[in-house]
C-alpha cells in the first residue's frame, strides 16, 4: 500500500511539469466572456435625465463608487480629474462620468458638489435604485449594502467592483483598468481609444 502511494505521488510530480505546459484552449474554444453594453438611463448632478446615447461621440471614463466611500472612490477620481489634465486638447473629446451605487444618499444635488471637487468635467450620475442596478450590471458592476455595526441608518458602507471602464466613442466597451492604475497609464490607453 505504501508502494502503491508512493508511485502515484512519484507519477502526479513527475507529470505536474507537463500539466503546466499544456497551453490554454484557444480563445474561440473558451467560454464567452459577459459583455459589458455600458447601457443606462439615469439622471445628472442637474437632474437631468440621462442615458449612454447622451455621450455619443465622445469618449466616456467610468467609474462606480459612491460619494461616502472612504479611499477607493477618492483615489480612482484623483487618477480620472489627472489624467484629464494630462490629455491637453483631446480631453474636450472625453467625458468622465461617475456613477453613484448609493441612490439613498447621492442626491443629485450632493453629487455636484461631489465631483466638482475633483474635476470642472466631471458628470455624476445617479438614479432609482432599479435604475443604479440595470446600469451596474450592464458594467458586469457588483455592489452590496452593509448595514452599521450600530444601525445607524445614514452611515452604512457599500462594497463595491472598483475599475476604470472607456467606453469608445460609439459607445462600445474599449477597456478596463483597475483602480490602482496611475494617470498616465489611463491618459495613455485614452489616446489610444481615441486614434
Amino acid at each position: 500500500m505504501i508502494l502503491r502511494l508512493f508511485t502515484v505521488a512519484a507519477l502526479a510530480a513527475a507529470l505536474s511539469p507537463m500539466v503546466l505546459a499544456i497551453p490554454a484552449a484557444p480563445v474561440a474554444a473558451q467560454e464567452a466572456a459577459p459583455r459589458i453594453s455600458g447601457r443606462f438611463v439615469l439622471q445628472d448632478q442637474d437632474g437631468r435625465t440621462v442615458n449612454d446615447e447622451t455621450y455619443a461621440g465622445k469618449i466616456r471614463v467610468i467609474s462606480f463608487g459612491y460619494t461616502f466611500c472612504p479611499d477607493v472612490c477618492p483615489t480612482t477620481l484623483a487618477t480620472v480629474a489627472e489624467a484629464m489634465d494630462k490629455l491637453g486638447d483631446l480631453a474636450d473629446q472625453v467625458v468622465p462620468i461617475f456613477v453613484s451605487v448609493d441612490p439613498q444618499r447621492d442626491s443629485p444635488a450632493h453629487l455636484k458638489e461631489y465631483v466638482a471637487a475633483f474635476h470642472p468635467r466631471l458628470v455624476g450620475l445617479t438614479g432609482t435604485p432599479e435604475a443604479v442596478a440595470s446600469a451596474a450590471r450592464n458594467f458586469r458592476v457588483r455592489y452590496q449594502i452593509n448595514p452599521a455595526p450600530d444601525h445607524n441608518p445614514d452611515t452604512y458602507t457599500v462594497d463595491h467592483s472598483a475599475g476604470i471602464y472607456i467606453m469608445g466613442r460609439d459607445g462600445r466597451f474599449a477597456a478596463k483598468l483597475g483602480y490602482l492604475e496611475n494617470a498616465d497609464t489611463l491618459a495613455g490607453r485614452i489616446r489610444q481609444v481615441a486614434q
